[in-house]
């Protein structure tokens, strides 16, 4: 048997440890190496150009991981070959990821996909496209919905992963109904957030905002997050509005939109590090976090700013009801009336502390990386 550790520690005759000298010798030692099962992970290839959700949940993750002892590392397609690791864990529902799938099985690697996906044909119908494309895609919609076996790239992508993660139980019901996927290779991780946007300095977002107590709206700008919908509800109401993000490619001829129909009292500002202090400041300063989106999953910014018991409106569609319950109001995008309503009401209300403890409890990305530890182990 080896000779225990403060065997091995000699001291000058008649001194004894005191727990402050044990922290400091216990300090020097070298930290353990990395053990458990090796992880590629993977996004989209243009995920840098507009990072969303998905970025900060795929890099929160591979953080999570690493701070619990796996071994993990981003995949970088262009400098390395599929080098050996025991899971690959891909983020998004991308066609892209196909052929990495395929080659990773082929390799006897596991394959975990988070698909952070919802399916709704009310949004298809609001994209920006020509009436054909529209009418395309709802019909699809349909289609799928009655015939979950048709082939398609998405099927053959939820078929191919060994385990699928989604973010809520009702995005877990859409991969059964609509894809087939088999309920037993379903792991539900619910998405986290940072416990230091509970204490954000308000004073720093306030003074680029131009003062506190505005609504917040916080995401990427594209139709999809709705934000001409929810400018043209609050027309005429003259309280402070920021609109915090940057616009997706593709999609200025929107932004300009937004800004034609936004008034004097609102601020466009771009968007903000996830890493940044500015983006807790933000939360801190602002009287109510609004996303009057088609659906969300159910949107990192809500966890975030409800992490500081901010009043949150949040769209009915989605899983966000599924994460706040009643701790939150839901809005339907086209109805401009009921946001207007709610907004006006949340900005009204207090930050509720029942709503920052159960994000809090409920939603670290401790509590969901280890999660997804779980997950892999039914794999490994």
């Amino acid at each position: 048997m080896s000779e225990p550790f403060f065997a091995r520690i000699r001291l000058p005759e008649g001194r004894r440890f005191d727990a402050a000298e044990v922290t400091r010798l216990v300090a020097r030692l070298p930290a353990p190496a990395p053990c458990g099962p090796s992880v590629l992970m993977a996004g989209r290839l243009t995920a840098m150009l507009s990072p969303g959700g998905g970025e900060v949940q795929m890099q929160r993750t591979a953080r999570g991981l690493a701070e619990q002892g796996l071994r993990v590392r981003f995949w970088r397609p262009w400098e390395e070959r599929l080098a050996e690791a025991d899971v690959v864990h891909l983020f998004g529902s991308q066609r892209e990821h196909l052929p990495l799938v395929h080659e990773a099985r082929r390799r006897g690697l596991a394959v975990v996909l988070s698909p952070i996906t919802w399916f709704d044909w009310r949004s298809l119908w609001r994209e920006p496209w020509p009436l054909r494309r529209r009418v395309a895609a709802c019909a699809k919609f349909w289609l799928r919905s009655a015939a979950p076996m048709l082939p398609s790239w998405r099927r053959e992508l939820y078929q191919a992963c060994n385990l699928l993660l989604p973010n809520s139980a009702a995005e877990a019901e859409q991969l059964v109904r609509y894809f087939g996927v088999d309920p037993r290779r379903i792991h539900v991780v619910v998405n986290g957030a940072d416990e230091r946007f509970a204490q954000g300095d308000g004073r720093l977002f306030a003074r680029r905002a131009g003062g506190f107590h505005f609504v917040l709206y916080s995401g990427r700008i594209e139709p999809r997050k709705n934000q001409l919908g929810f400018l043209q509800a609050m027309r005429g109401t003259q309280v402070p509005i920021v609109i915090l993000g940057d616009t997706v490619p593709g999609h200025e001829a929107y932004h300009a939109a937004c800004r034609r129909v936004a008034g004097d009292n609102v601020r466009f500002l771009p968007r903000i590090e996830h890493d940044d202090p500015l983006l807790a400041s933000a939360y801190a300063a602002c009287g109510c976090l609004v996303l009057a989106s088609w659906y969300e999953t159910p949107g990192l910014v809500a966890l975030e700013a409800g992490m500081s018991g901010v009043p949150l409106v949040l769209p009915a569609a989605g899983c966000a009801r599924e994460y706040f319950g009643p701790l939150a109001e839901y809005v339907r995008p086209t109805d401009h009336a009921e946001i207007r309503t709610k907004v006006l009401a949340a900005l009204a209300r207090p930050r509720s502390p029942e709503l920052a403890a159960k994000v809090r409890e409920h939603y670290s990305w401790q509590a969901a990386c280890r999660a997804t530890r779980d997950a892999y182990a039914t794999l490994l």
